[in-house]
């Protein structure tokens, strides 16, 4: 199978890597294109037998293409590919504001959208697929079987990508910020109290409060309710943050709902 990338920035350039450091995909199964060289030639000296190529000579070579580039560079891109696709490949594109419906009236090609996360980089985490119309129960049993190797893939409808897309793919970054959040309020309010062994304080506990969920089999209601004990600081805490928290999320997924669908309709292929 020939697999190409368009496009090997940062959520590109870690798919790529992830699946060739897997074995799923062997460097000389794989094609790659990119505007900036420099990243090509960097690729190239990591993985040896990797094709550079263009845009065009890729669309006109590979099987599965993943085009892996924002929703404003997604017309440029297609444009490229123009006359070179067929029915018999499959593309996959990574940029969540592209309608399936709108990818398929552009060209012949079998067509699914892919919304990895950075978490993809250690092969863990949840990788987000939705797929067209065309798309075969082959090509389902394909995606996921590769996906497969360096994540866990869920299939989700487009009507669900951005509360999911938040979760999944916006997750990683949201919860480091809010543990980032946590240490640095707590340095400052003891002086005495480092950031370095705040961040560590953190960064231990949290890792270890997964263990619970995914060792132990603890719900994160049980882990609250051990620890949040009636009348105990933590329980104060808790009830603090359950009168600022819910309302933060529900702007941040109400104001990223709205984003997005100003985004699509706002967008030409």
């Amino acid at each position: 199978m020939k697999t190409g990338f368009v496009g090997i920035g940062s959520m590109g350039g870690m798919l790529v890597r992830a699946l060739l450091r897997s074995g799923v995909l062997a460097p000389e199964e794989v094609w790659a294109a990119n505007r900036s060289t420099a990243k090509l030639e960097t690729l190239a000296a990591e993985f040896p037998g990797i094709h550079l190529a263009s845009v065009k000579q890729l669309a006109s070579t590979c099987d599965l293409i993943f085009l892996c580039v924002g929703a404003a560079d997604a017309a440029a891109a297609l444009a490229e590919m123009d006359g070179a696709l067929s029915s018999s490949q499959l593309l996959l594109v990574t940029a969540s504001a592209i309608p399936l419906g709108a990818l398929e009236n552009r060209g012949p090609c079998r067509v699914a959208k892919l919304i990895p996360s950075i978490t993809q980089e250690i092969g863990a985490g949840i990788a987000l697929l939705m797929y067209g119309s065309r798309i075969s129960r082959a090509d389902r049993d394909r995606l996921e079987n590769l996906l497969s190797r360096i994540s866990k893939p869920i299939v989700i409808s487009e009507a669900l990508a951005r509360p999911a897309i938040g979760l999944a793919s916006g997750g990683p970054a949201l919860l480091a910020y809010l543990l980032q959040s946590m240490a640095e309020e707590a340095v400052r309010t003891n002086a005495e109290l480092s950031p370095d062994l705040a961040r560590k304080l953190v960064q231990e506990t949290a890792a270890a409060t997964m263990r619970l969920v995914t060792e132990a089999n603890m719900t994160t209601d049980e882990i609250i309710r051990r620890v949040a004990v009636p009348g105990g600081m933590t329980g104060l805490a808790i009830e603090i943050l359950s009168q600022h928290v819910p309302l933060a999320w529900q702007e941040i997924f109400r104001e990223t709902t709205a984003r997005e669908t100003k985004a699509r309709e706002s967008l030409v292929l």
